[in-house]
């Protein structure tokens, strides 16, 4: 691979995360905004492209608020409403 096609790979994942975030941000903007300042302070501190997909996935079909979602994350270990085989 050369520094050329590396630099266009990493660009790229920063991308997905950055448009990650910014879904999550909308989806909790949109089904709860009073949990938006928390629920995104610990969101962005995480740039795991799998689990920002299963954050997404799990806003999707919340019905309570974050603190009672229990996001898939270590970030979020009591607001889990489902774990992932790799997380018990």
């Amino acid at each position: 691979m050369t520094l050329a096609e590396k630099i266009h790979n990493e660009g790229k994942l920063e991308g997905e995360i950055k448009g990650l975030k910014e879904a999550i941000e909308l989806g909790i903007t949109l089904k709860f905004p009073g949990d938006i300042d928390t629920v995104m302070a610990r969101v962005n501190k995480i740039d795991d492209l799998g689990t920002l997909k299963k954050i997404k996935e799990a806003i999707k079909t919340a019905s309570k608020p974050p603190k009672a979602i229990r996001l898939p994350t270590p970030l979020f270990p009591r607001y889990c409403t489902w774990r992932s085989k790799s997380i018990s």
